[in-house]
């Protein structure tokens, strides 16, 4: 066995590896957006009555509105509009923060394993030609 053996059979086990995480990684960001939707930002509007707070926002054609709890006032700007996200399939839910950052971080991991296990992949066949 001579070193392009060696260079294609390391190259295998990482494109092997880099393929189920990869894939593996992918299923599990598949699976989130299915169970909590997609969020789409919006502009938000918040007004101060008296008796408490309120958020409108207008999302897929329609104007909403829910009150905000005490802490959800104390996290809000005093500004008049903040940005806000709305649930796509249910217009309705509204969060003042950013979804969870999670989502995006294993898409990128299971975009960066797959291409992993796609330059391993080119090695192993370069190292079989050479080899």
């Amino acid at each position: 066995m001579d070193a392009w053996d060696t260079i294609g059979v390391i190259a295998e086990v990482i494109g092997w590896v880099g393929l189920a995480l990869g894939l593996a990684s992918l299923g599990l960001v598949l699976l989130i957006r299915i169970a909590d939707g997609r969020w789409l930002p919006t502009d938000a509007v918040i007004a101060d009555e008296a008796d408490g707070s309120v958020v409108r926002w207008f999302a897929e054609g329609e104007f909403h509105t829910r009150r905000l709890s005490a802490s959800e006032r104390q996290h809000v700007e005093d500004l008049d509009e903040e940005k806000a996200f709305y649930r796509e399939r249910e217009p309705e839910h509204l969060r003042l923060h950013e979804p969870p950052a999670g989502r995006r971080i294993l898409r990128l991991l299971g975009v960066v394993f797959l291409g992993l296990a796609l330059v391993a992949g080119v090695v192993g066949i370069v190292a079989m030609f050479v080899g």
